[in-house]
């Protein structure tokens, strides 16, 4: 019962730091280049249509504006889903993206073609990274495919590099994130680094990692 009162404690941790961050409107990720680059991963490394549009579903969808790309780019259904309601993207011109509130491990839809995480999984505790990887493997169709998006370590080891406010951030190595999906039974199947353009204080230059598991 502890772990679940922990888990629910930090989802509320989670909840309270974007809040902030958005109500002060320093979503700078909302709109980013890195975004659109991320974009263009996620259509690259989409799995083809079987029998009619994909189904996708954006964890973390904020906003909303990457989504309805997805959506447009794919002629896709896509769901985005997040812990808080700050939706506030236009409506999709091609396929179509509808907003979802909630919490991805309690999400329940085992049809997904395509599960797109930019940049959840690296504010997750360590402890559920392997329940989060395996509950976004059980949504997806055999076949369907899992992008992930973390913040990749400039050093050869994972580091913890927590806000003040207790939302973590973790910097992730590749064999680390590699290792972690190959245990759930996803192979990796496309990858690139995206250059965030940020000097962190430690003096390192600062790169998304991106990432493309199929299910076995």
């Amino acid at each position: 019962m502890r772990m679940r009162d922990d888990y629910a404690d930090y989802r509320e941790t989670v909840s309270r730091s974007f809040a902030d961050w958005y109500g002060s409107e320093r979503d700078s990720w909302t709109g980013a280049d890195t975004n659109d680059r991320v974009t263009e991963f996620v259509v690259r490394s989409a799995p083809p249509e079987a029998g009619g549009p994909r189904r996708v579903l954006d964890i973390g969808c904020g906003r909303g504006h990457q989504t309805v790309q997805f959506a447009e780019r794919l002629a896709a259904d896509v769901i985005g889903l997040d812990l808080l309601d700050v939706w506030d993207a236009p409506a999709a011109r091609r396929g179509s993206a509808r907003m979802c509130r909630g919490d991805f491990l309690s999400f329940r839809d085992s049809s997904m073609d395509l599960v797109v995480d930019n940049g959840c999984l690296h504010h997750q505790r360590r402890e559920e990274w392997s329940a989060w990887v395996r509950h976004g493997r059980a949504l997806l169709r055999p076949g369907g495919v899992w992008v992930v998006s973390c913040f990749l370590s400039p050093v050869a080891e994972v580091v913890a590099r927590p806000l003040p406010d207790g939302r973590l951030n973790w910097w992730l190595t590749e064999q680390a994130l590699v290792e972690l999906f190959a245990t759930a039974g996803m192979t990796v199947t496309n990858r690139d680094e995206i250059d965030r353009h940020f000097r962190h204080r430690d003096g390192y230059w600062l790169k998304y990692l991106v990432v493309a598991f199929s299910r076995e």
